[in-house]
């Protein structure tokens, strides 16, 4: 995979429409939910956290599994 296929801090701030510190925050202390803490996977290049968009997606399913109900996990 090339580096234009992965998402930057800045990128996942803007779609969770969160700061970027919280996007850091949730890669390295996790999201707190009722579960748990749930992580954001990331990968470091560099200074730089990089998060390839099918991660992201998975965090979001793992933190409001409800909002993707609509999947067909058969």
């Amino acid at each position: 995979m090339t580096e234009d296929q992965y998402l930057t801090i800045e990128d996942v701030a803007k779609v969770l429409r969160k700061h970027p510190r919280t996007i850091r925050d949730w890669i390295a202390k996790g999201c707190a939910t009722k579960r748990g803490r749930i992580h954001l996977d990331a990968t470091k290049l560099g200074k730089s956290w990089l998060v390839h968009p099918e991660w992201l997606e998975l965090f979001e399913h793992r933190v409001r599994p409800s909002r993707r109900a609509d999947l067909d996990l058969e």
